[in-house]
């Protein structure tokens, strides 16, 4: 069978670029968690917009400065009510080919049907799934949501969510086959936020101190606590106690590491300690917009709740349940987040596909056998030969019997007409997917295949949850293949440098 669609001779534009705009606030009162995770969502996403603006009001000099620093162009906008800003934003900073990123509890219905009709696309980073949304795209960094939580007033609105599509910052992105060595929980991190505007820190310390199990505590603030002279007073008395302010991501996750136990508000810290190595992790949800994570990491086995905290640690079954929930973590947390966002933003700007996909069937055979016996077909195959009648039938009865075989056909939703196949073949283990698409000559030349390849994929994934990876092969000279699967989103594999043909992969969530 063809593994891609031949080119069509119609000449492509190269499309305007696509700015990301980014909108959120922080500061001490409400924390930098907003602004830190569309931090690392942009550093995520620089290969995939190299313009990227931070749209924020009044932050901190020391904020401005690392936004800046990271490759961002800073807008800081006049301060105004909501509606008001929403419509200046339509009026003076967005345009029609934008995709606008906001996260904040503020942004809510009024505001994103606002700005959502001057953006090419929109997305929002929740917590709460709460109130009517007008996004394209939902982001939710907890596990175990569905649509029907939501209430979705965007046609085709879509929702990513669990640690498969947290963006972390780059120091916490390491592969968990990577890390090497296992620290002990009787060394204890305590970290509740940047900001911890609840003002926990030093109660947990001093419980965490109190047990005769626990050698050492490294306690972590940011730059926007305030409590800073009050607790760093009161550490100078405790020698079983290290006080750390305002860590960078690197020296975060090297503290990190050297602790196997852990106590972290309910929040993107506590994937970043997951991510960076893990162990003991005991969660506390400090805010109502955590209770999500919350619930998430303890459901997942990923994470235990606070209150238990004094019994595990003087517990012996304290080194096993570290290393339990620390494999637990290393699984869920594969190193594959920064890949599967990137692919999901690429293939954002895409339309609606006009076509529906059906299963193939036995009389489907002889509209198979003319695509696959099409001259430019066959010139684009990786087996040039023409398939004779009784072969592609013997092929074709054998598919329709595999198991881990998913042969779609896609039909013109106007006319009912046979667009196209796309086929994939998956692995015993569904640890992976080989796929191959084609088009019906008559619908080549209108951008259809890298729809083709998404709808194609997605319906895949719903039917084999634990595939990781498709994998699709293009010879270099299929130019219109090659495009078609870099829009849908699929990033290439490097090969070797005598390697026939070009492959590309999409990332699954697999079975955690």
């Amino acid at each position: 069978m063809e593994t891609s669609a031949p080119p069509h001779s119609a000449a492509r534009r190269a499309a305007p670029p696509v700015r990301l705009i980014l909108r959120a606030d922080g500061n001490s009162r409400i924390g930098l968690g907003h602004v830190m995770r569309l931090l690392a969502l942009a550093g995520i996403l620089r290969p995939v917009f190299a313009e990227q603006i931070f749209l924020i009001r009044e932050p901190d000099p020391a904020l401005a400065e690392q936004l800046r620093a990271a490759g961002l162009q800073l807008r800081e906008l006049p301060s105004q009510p909501l509606p008001e800003e929403a419509a200046w934003l339509v009026r003076q900073e967005l345009r029609p080919t934008d995709v606008l990123v906001l996260d904040g509890y503020d942004f809510r219905y009024d505001y994103q049907n606002t700005v959502r009709g001057a953006v090419a696309r929109l997305v929002y980073l929740d917590d709460l799934h709460a109130f009517p949304l007008a996004a394209d795209l939902i982001l939710n960094p907890a596990g175990g949501l569905t649509l029907q939580q939501y209430e979705l007033r965007q046609p085709g609105g879509r929702l990513l969510s669990g640690p498969a599509f947290a963006p972390l910052r780059e120091a916490f992105r390491t592969s968990p086959s990577s890390m090497s060595g296992a620290a002990l929980p009787d060394t204890v991190l305590v970290c509740l936020g940047g900001a911890d505007p609840t003002h926990q820190t030093q109660r947990i310390t001093a419980e965490l101190l109190a047990l005769p199990s626990v050698r050492l505590v490294h306690a972590v603030v940011g730059g926007a606590y305030l409590g800073w002279t009050g607790l760093s007073a009161w550490a100078e008395e405790q020698p079983r106690l290290q006080l750390h302010r305002n860590l960078s991501g690197p020296e975060l996750a090297a503290l990190m590491r050297q602790c196997g136990a852990a106590v972290c508000s309910a929040s993107t810290v506590s994937y970043e300690y997951a991510a960076a190595g893990g162990g003991l992790l005991f969660v506390l949800a400090t805010v109502d917009n955590q209770r999500d994570i919350d619930f998430y990491l303890r459901s997942a086995g990923l994470a235990l709740p606070y209150t238990s905290a004094a019994n595990v640690l003087t517990s012996p079954e304290a080194e096993r349940l570290t290393s339990r929930l620390r494999q637990q973590q290393q699984r869920v947390f594969d190193g594959l987040a920064p890949a599967r966002l990137r692919q999901e933003f690429r293939a954002l700007p895409l339309p609606a596909a006009p076509f529906h996909l059906r299963p193939v069937t036995a009389a489907d055979s002889e509209q198979l056998l003319t695509w696959t016996n099409e001259p430019a077909v066959r010139q684009f195959s990786f087996n040039p030969t023409l398939v004779a009648r009784p072969d592609h039938e013997q092929w074709l009865n054998a598919r329709l019997q595999d198991p881990n075989a998913l042969l779609l056909l896609a039909q013109d939703a106007a006319t009912g007409r046979p667009a196209g196949l796309i086929r994939f073949a998956v692995t015993e283990g569904e640890q992976e997917a080989t796929l191959s698409y084609l088009l019906d000559a008559g619908f080549r030349g209108r951008g259809l295949a890298p729809l083709l390849l998404l709808a194609g994929t997605r319906r895949l994934l719903a039917q084999f949850p634990a595939v990781r990876h498709v994998v699709g092969h293009v010879q270099p000279a299929n130019v219109a293949s090659v495009h078609a699967f870099e829009r849908a989103g699929f990033y290439r594999r490097p090969a070797p440098a005598d390697d026939a043909s070009l492959t590309y992969v999409w990332c699954g969530v697999g079975a955690a």
